[in-house]
């Protein structure tokens, strides 16, 4: 591989651990929400789930409040040379970068289509990956991203099937609280996520 080659795929290198980052945060949010005390409470009923862990509730969002939420955690890490944003559109979960090369802005685009796992994870397949309009092959961006990066336990890369899972269930806090996706559908605008806490 070319050396300036390794010099744009570092860019989707970062591109790519800059969208995970967002969605851990979102994903942290949700945990420090749930677990700050708001007002004392009676004793009630929690249900269980299948490992024991009580059920807590249910916390629903939409595309519009989640890509405020992004919008304003990605605020910090935007630089002269690299910005992105992270959009929740009707279909994907769009990344889009520029940065500069050469005094030109080369845009950067990868298309996430975001699905709930039957334990709750979350799967992202990557739909397409390209500057510009040129594409560039999934599989090789991934494999690089995964060989260069420390990326958490709870963050998987399959590059041969275009695919990032996050297990939501693995990250660990101290209140022993997790989160579950319940439903994932952009284009009905509804994301739901339930929340345990492990027994």
């Amino acid at each position: 591989m070319k050396q300036r080659d390794i010099g744009k795929i570092n860019k989707w290198k970062w591109a790519f651990l800059a969208l995970v980052a967002a969605l851990l945060a979102f994903s942290f949010v949700i945990v420090e929400r749930i677990s700050s005390a708001r007002e004392a409470t009676t004793s009630s009923s929690v249900s269980k789930n299948s490992s024991n862990d009580e059920k807590l509730g249910t916390f629903t969002t939409s595309k519009e409040q989640l890509n405020t939420m992004l919008a304003d955690y990605l605020k910090d890490y935007q630089t002269d040379t690299f910005s992105y944003q992270v959009t929740a559109t009707t279909q994907f979960l769009l990344f889009e970068g520029t940065y500069k090369i050469w005094g030109l802005d080369i845009p950067l685009y990868i298309y996430f289509q975001p699905n709930k796992l039957n334990d709750g994870s979350i799967l992202l397949t990557v739909s397409e990956i390209s500057a510009g309009t040129l594409s560039l092959p999934k599989e090789e961006i991934l494999s690089y991203v995964k060989k260069q990066s420390q990326l958490p336990e709870f963050v998987k890369i399959d590059a041969s099937k275009a695919a990032v899972t996050i297990r939501l269930t693995d990250i660990e806090n101290a209140q022993k609280i997790y989160v579950k996706a319940n439903t994932i559908d952009l284009y009905n605008n509804q994301l739901i996520f339930d929340i345990y806490r492990k027994s």
